[in-house]
C-alpha cells in the first residue's frame, strides 16, 4: 500500500527500487557514509542587525545551493531577484513592514546567493531612547517564535540553529544595546 501511495505521488519507480535495495543492503554499508548533496538549497544563514541610531533593520540572507541549482540561478539572476522581492512584498502587506535598498550577489566559491535589504516600519521609538522591534515579518514565514523555538539570548542578540523545511538554517539578530524579548518582539534602551 505504501508503494502504491508513493507511485501515485509521482515518485519514480527506479527511485523506489533504489531505496528498497539500499534498505536491504544497508546493514552491509560502512558506518560512515558521506552525506549526499540534495538538489536545491542546502543551507541558509539569516542575519538581522538593528541600527544603533534609527529605526531600520539591515537584513541579509545567504543561501547555499547544490551545484545544478546554483548554476541555474547564475543563468537566471533576474528571476531569483524577482522572487526574493515578491516574497518581501507579501511580508510588507501581511506584517505592516516595508523593505528597500535591495542588493544581490553571487559567490561562485561557496555556491551561494546573498540577498540584502533594509526593513522599515518594524521598529518604534518611545521617548528618547526606548526602542521596540516587531519580528513577525521574519519569524512567521519561517514558522518560528523566539520563545517556543528556544532562541539563544546573548546580551545584545538572539540566535537560532535548526532545520526549516529540511534546510539547515542559522539565524542571528543583533542590537545596539542590552535586550529583552517576548515571542516576536525585542526591546532595548540606549539611555544610561
Amino acid at each position: 500500500m505504501a508503494v502504491t501511495m508513493m507511485l501515485k505521488q509521482g515518485i519514480p519507480l527506479w527511485l523506489l527500487m533504489v531505496a528498497l535495495l539500499a534498505g536491504c543492503v544497508g546493514v552491509l554499508a560502512p558506518a560512515e557514509v558521506p552525506p549526499t548533496m540534495e538538489p536545491g538549497e542546502v543551507g541558509r544563514v539569516i542575519e538581522v542587525e538593528a541600527e544603533a541610531e534609527g529605526l531600520t533593520c539591515h537584513y541579509l540572507s545567504q543561501s547555499f545551493w547544490a551545484e545544478e541549482e546554483f548554476s541555474a540561478h547564475l543563468t537566471n539572476q533576474a528571476q531569483l531577484k524577482a522572487d526574493f522581492k515578491q516574497d518581501f512584498k507579501q511580508r510588507e502587506v501581511k506584517y505592516n513592514a516595508s523593505a528597500s535598498d535591495y542588493s544581490f550577489s553571487f559567490d561562485t566559491a561557496t555556491r551561494s546567493t546573498v540577498a540584502r535589504c533594509d526593513i522599515h516600519d518594524a521598529i518604534t521609538l518611545s521617548g528618547e531612547d526606548k526602542y521596540r522591534a516587531r519580528f513577525e515579518w521574519l519569524l512567521k514565514p519561517l514558522g518560528l517564535d523566539f520563545i517556543n523555538d528556544n532562541f539563544k539570548e546573548s546580551e545584545r542578540g538572539l540566535s537560532w540553529e535548526g532545520s526549516i523545511q529540511g534546510i539547515p538554517t542559522s539565524i542571528i539578530l543583533s542590537f545596539p544595546a542590552s535586550i529583552s524579548h517576548c515571542h516576536a518582539h525585542v526591546w532595548w534602551s540606549t539611555g544610561g
